[in-house]
């Protein structure tokens, strides 16, 4: 049985990028919105498909493959910044490994069930500490 893989990102995470097209900030706050719903969602059934993805390629596949989505639509993303949006030495590559190693379900899920922190906060979060990680200052 091979798993069902949509093509694209999703039609939520694009509308919410456009809406803040020319704000790099509200557009890294509309990212980590749409991350929080689907941890907050799905967060356990990713974890469960990485999991068995050790045992079980197919498996595997999938979640790479959405992996690689996410990280297609965050180079298409920044790669449309203009110069001088990045922080001083951060690339596009650099920037996606930023974001891929900061909004991940892993941490999702330590703030959340672990501290305590409500999902809305995790958001916040997420949307300051990528603004400051990969924004220059006064972007």
């Amino acid at each position: 049985m091979s798993p069902s893989r949509p093509s694209g990102p999703s039609p939520s995470l694009i509308s919410g990028v456009r809406v803040a097209e020319g704000d790099p900030a509200a557009q890294l706050a509309a990212m980590a919105g749409y991350d929080r719903r689907l941890y907050e969602r799905a967060g356990e059934v990713i974890v469960l498909l990485r999991e068995a993805g050790r045992t079980e390629p197919e498996l595997a596949t999938a979640y790479a493959e959405g992996r690689r989505r996410g990280d297609e639509t965050r180079w298409q993303v920044f790669s449309g910044w203009p110069a001088g949006t990045l922080r001083e030495g951060l690339d596009v590559p650099g920037a996606v490994d930023v974001y891929a190693a900061l909004c991940t379900v892993d941490v999702y899920t330590t703030l959340t069930v672990e501290r305590g922190w409500q999902p809305e906060r995790v958001e916040r979060w997420w949307g300051a500490a990528l603004g400051r990680e990969l924004l220059a200052p006064g972007r």
